[in-house]
């Protein structure tokens, strides 16, 4: 790839980072690139249509607005459905016993780290103490 085509590329990266929404969910690979360009914990959540703990997680716990409101402020959302290869692929990969599952990732020191894993439904309480308690964490500070 030529010097021109290499900025063009770049440049469309950067427009597309640009415009990030982070209320959104992502595909995995999109939202890895944009947790690292922008510094974000990466959270990445398995889950299956079968699950009924996962819908539990989707209608009670993942659409508060408070839940909504930290996740945007400091997370980027990877929704990865089990049902699917690459999700069987990723959840191998990074050993989930099943779901729902979420994975929390920061990018430290050129890698990938996990700094926090969390396994079945909870209560929207528990669940944004344990929010806090990653953000924290992985940017060694508070996170509201």
């Amino acid at each position: 790839m030529g010097m021109p085509m290499r900025m063009l590329a770049l440049l469309f990266l950067g427009l597309a980072l640009a415009g990030s929404d982070f209320g959104r969910w992502y595909p995995f690979a999109k939202a890895q690139a944009l947790a690292q360009a922008h510094g974000r914990v990466l959270m990445v959540y398995f889950h299956s249509p079968a699950c009924p703990y996962c819908e539990q997680m989707n209608t009670f716990v993942l659409s508060d607005p408070q839940v909504e409101a930290l996740l945007k402020g400091h997370y980027v959302v990877a929704s990865v459905s089990t049902a699917t290869p690459e999700g069987q692929d990723l959840a191998r990969r990074f050993r989930v016993p099943g779901t729902p599952s979420f994975v929390f990732l920061a990018f430290r020191k050129g890698a990938w780290e996990e700094v926090g894993r969390l396994f079945g439904s909870r209560p929207r309480a528990q669940f944004l103490e344990e929010l806090r308690q990653v953000c924290a964490k992985a940017k060694g500070g508070a996170c509201e």
